[in-house]
């Protein structure tokens, strides 16, 4: 086996080894692996695949992923571990073919579904298995389904929501482990989030998940150089951005205590993105929050041929270029991309798009082309998961999640094994604006860009308990009255989060290693 990866180039890490080895031999072949991202859990199922193999013990292999990352999966197993893998078989493929990569997406259709029940797997792979966290969902009953003699669960993040769902992973790898559901939930949960008896729960979790953080493990990362690049808007989107800020901090008053405030939200990012995104969603929906306003922000947001976020990106990608970079630029909003790809284009740019919208083949086409031709790839949010782009070395988020999670997300996409240059990460925001306040938190207060935060999703869902993370920015920057009160309110909500970080610590259950 040793021979065989050295051979075709793949560097192994020891962690990797290791969950190797304890998923076969500690765990009995059914385990969660679930280390944090970046650290190679592809390379980790490959490994046990091989070594299952080699031994005569698996013949039949399914590996479920999400649709985009399909060709990922099988050009890193041929690749890497000289499996060959049908991918996304049709009609009786889903039942004759030995060794079958799908997307989870297109096999809990029904006829898939149906054909693979009907027969058996001796191992049964699934990334990005937080998908499964409900058991009400019919990847979770595809999955449940299949019959099979060892099952792997992949994941960064095996609690999203609240215990219940780690309840629901563990089940479906060795039923009954944790006993009946009531029984698990007396035992061990104090609230949604908040484990009771955590040493006994870490114990049985030690059964059946392996976690590795990257600061437990023998493996050097190139640096992340980071930097906040602060620009002015210009007159008109200043314009547009004070006159729709109005508008919704009034609708926020009103709605407070009865209405959903997240179409609040998402015009708020929205301008912070670019003035395209909040003008596509007034043209498309005629927002019931802008009432008789709508016309007249309409009006200011076409009066904005470019926004000046697009100057300085221009910029980067220019000094990018004279590096030999390839460069990352992510934005949260389809309308946003396609004001880029169409700039940038008329610039002379070697640009790609990847969003939600393209099928799976489209995908794995512009994922080839951004690797052998492309010099900036711009994407969605699609893009920040499940992706390997660690031959680019260059981010921008030209505009920011609130969540720091999926900030990191976006990094772990370059800055990950495999990675051989420092990954400079740049930050756009527009000053005297929500985006300036959420990048002081996050920076600043968090120092999400300083470190990789072991646990961060986790310590959020505990701070969401009674409101998201999101309406929390929300209701800071619309129920504060003056600049002075904004900033001591986003302070006080970064030293909650440092708090909760700091009370998690010694009690968070997800590292049994």
């Amino acid at each position: 086996m040793k021979q065989l990866w050295e051979a075709r180039g793949v560097e192994v890490h020891p962690h990797q080894l290791d969950t190797a080895h304890q998923a076969i031999h500690r765990l009995g072949g059914n385990a969660i692996l679930a280390d944090e991202v970046g650290l190679g859990k592809t390379v980790e199922a490959g490994l046990i695949v091989r070594e299952l193999m080699s031994r005569g013990q698996i013949g039949k292999v399914l590996i479920l992923v999400p649709a985009s990352l399909t060709g990922q999966w099988a050009r890193e197993m041929e690749q890497k571990f000289d499996l060959h893998f049908a991918v996304n078989p049709r009609g009786a493929g889903w039942l004759e073919e030995k060794m079958i990569i799908a997307s989870l997406d297109l096999a809990r259709r029904h006829e898939p579904r149906r054909l693979l029940q009907m027969r058996s797997f001796d191992l049964v792979v699934v990334d990005e298995a937080h998908r499964l966290k409900n058991n009400r969902t019919q990847s979770y009953a595809l999955v449940a389904g299949l019959s099979r003699r060892y099952l792997q669960l992949l994941t960064a993040t095996p609690i999203q929501n609240d215990l219940g769902e780690l309840y629901n992973l563990v089940d479906l790898v060795r039923p009954g482990h944790f006993g009946a559901y009531l029984d698990f939930y007396r035992r061990f949960i104090f609230g949604k989030r908040t484990p009771r008896n955590a040493s006994e729960l870490q114990t049985l979790l030690g059964q059946v998940m392996i976690r590795h953080r990257r600061g437990e493990i023998v493996m050097e990362l190139p640096c992340r150089r980071v930097e906040m690049v602060a620009l002015d808007l210009s007159p008109a989107e200043a314009d547009l951005y004070q006159a729709t800020t109005r508008v919704v901090r009034e609708e926020y008053r009103r709605r407070k205590h009865t209405h959903s405030l997240l179409p609040l939200v998402i015009a708020q990012k929205e301008l912070c993105s670019s003035s395209f995104a909040l003008s596509a969603t007034l043209e498309r929906t005629g927002e019931e929050w802008a009432k008789g306003a709508r016309d007249g922000l309409l009006a200011l947001a076409r009066r904005i041929k470019d926004n000046a976020k697009l100057v300085h990106l221009l910029d980067l990608l220019r000094d990018g270029l004279r590096r030999r970079e390839k460069v990352v630029v992510y934005t949260e909003y389809r309308a946003t991309q396609d004001y880029l790809t169409t700039r940038l284009a008329e610039h002379g740019l070697a640009v790609v798009a990847f969003h939600g919208g393209l099928n799976q083949r489209e995908k794995e086409a512009a994922q080839k082309r951004f690797r052998e031709h492309g010099e900036v790839l711009v994407s969605t949010e699609a893009g920040a998961q499940g992706l390997n782009l660690q031959f680019a070395n260059c981010l921008v988020n030209y505009d920011l999640p609130w969540n720091p999670m999926r900030v990191e997300q976006r990094i772990g996409r370059l800055h990950r094994m495999g990675q051989e240059k420092e990954v400079r990460i740049f930050n756009l925001c527009a000053r005297g604006t929500v985006e300036e306040h959420v990048l002081h938190l996050l920076q600043a207060k968090i120092g999400l860009f300083r470190h990789c935060i072991g646990e961060l999703d986790i310590i959020l869902r505990h701070l969401e308990r009674e409101k998201s993370w999101e309406g929390r920015i929300m209701e800071i920057i619309l129920g504060s009255e003056t600049p002075v009160e904004i900033e001591a309110n986003f302070a006080a909500l970064g030293e909650a989060f440092l708090a909760r970080r700091k009370r998690l610590a010694d009690t968070i259950v997800l590292n049994p290693g």
